[in-house]
């Protein structure tokens, strides 16, 4: 299983070259399927309240699920009631079902990225919903919240059964694609590049995920790069220990301890970098994105070797039985701009 995106999506080498025809089919399939829906061959269905589409075009996280909590939270903030819905990636859902996820429920059942979204939002009584069909989940989710007013769909960009009219159209669903700092790689399509779909892709906003230090710089919240281009600072707070998560400790503390960094997600150096930075000494343990942690070998690392070991909260939802002390789950945080939210309320209000 593929740890980390190949190298050679970061330059058009030979081996990108080589696949460059594999690329050019991919995209006419994807373009061939897009025009269907748009010319209405194949049917979408929209739904009565706004969709915020959060997605990327490059496969591999690119921050979606911190963005789709602090939006959430901002949001509610702003006065509406958001619902939040996403596909459930490796739930033990039918492809016909939907359901409501609750802090209760196993990540093995929901999904890991699903579970981690109903930890943040559901003491703000924000629903989390999953289901493949996203035109079925919304319509469940507010079938069961006649109250909320808006719904951000984690990924669903390449979705067209669920319609939507775009709000650089003068309609009210927005689609957003997030970026990280890897950026769009060779800016080939996929398999020759990371791509989904080309750079050109029309969007509505373009956030650029950046994890900053612990020391979270205010000012970045509303540096502007470009219209309708922002900046999301994300940053690792603290830590609080998995067995007992109202124990919280600040990362530097850790200092010259041996530590164990294990990180199941599609970038693991999005996690190691940031605490390397902070002058941490960790051992890096990749794994692939999604792992089973309840297969880990936890043995390989007794105490007399190991003092601390982090991992992301991504991997902490599939880890709840575990009773080491020495485990702490180390959160990123995304700041939504002053700016964004205003911008996003201006159109959801029209």
């Amino acid at each position: 299983m593929q740890l980390q995106a190949p190298k050679f999506w970061e330059s058009k080498g030979l081996v990108a070259y080589l696949l460059w025809p594999l690329s050019c089919i991919y995209g006419l399939v994807t373009r061939i399927r897009k025009l269907l829906f748009q010319i209405k061959l194949l049917p979408s269905q929209q739904l009565p309240v706004p969709v915020i589409f959060i997605g990327n075009i490059r496969v591999g996280g690119t921050g979606k699920t911190p963005c789709v909590i602090a939006l959430a939270r901002a949001l509610q903030h702003k006065g509406f009631q958001p619902g939040v819905m996403t596909r459930g990636y490796r739930s033990q859902l039918s492809s016909d079902q939907t359901k409501e996820v609750f802090t209760t429920d196993q990540a093995v059942a929901v999904g890991d990225e699903a579970l981690l979204m109903a930890l943040h939002l559901q003491s703000l009584q924000i629903p989390v919903w999953i289901g493949s069909n996203r035109f079925l989940v919304g319509q469940h989710l507010l079938e069961k919240y006649t109250s909320c007013d808006v719904i951000i769909s984690d990924d669903g960009l390449q979705h067209y059964a669920l319609g939507r009219q775009a709000a650089r159209h003068g309609g009210k669903d927005i689609e957003i694609i997030v970026r990280d700092a890897r950026g769009e790689g060779n800016e080939l399509l996929l398999p020759a590049g990371p791509l989904r779909e080309p750079t050109t892709r029309a969007r509505d906003i373009t956030l650029d995920m950046k994890i900053i230090s612990t020391d979270h710089d205010a000012s970045m919240h509303d540096l502007v790069p470009a219209p309708q281009h922002f900046l999301i600072p994300c940053y690792m707070p603290h830590a609080y220990q998995l067995i007992n998560p109202a124990v919280t400790q600040d990362l530097k503390s850790w200092s010259g301890k041996r530590i164990l960094a294990v990180a199941g997600i599609a970038a693991p150096e999005k996690f190691f970098k940031p605490l390397r930075d902070l002058g941490l000494d960790i051992e890096c343990q990749a794994l692939e994105d999604h792992a089973n942690l309840s297969s880990f070998n936890w043995n390989q690392y007794p105490p007399s070797a190991i003092d601390v070991i982090f991992m992301t909260e991504k991997d902490a939802v599939k880890c709840k039985d575990l009773q080491d002390d020495r485990i702490w789950v180390v959160p990123l945080e995304a700041v939504i701009p002053n700016k964004l939210i205003d911008f996003i309320s201006e159109i959801l209000q029209r």
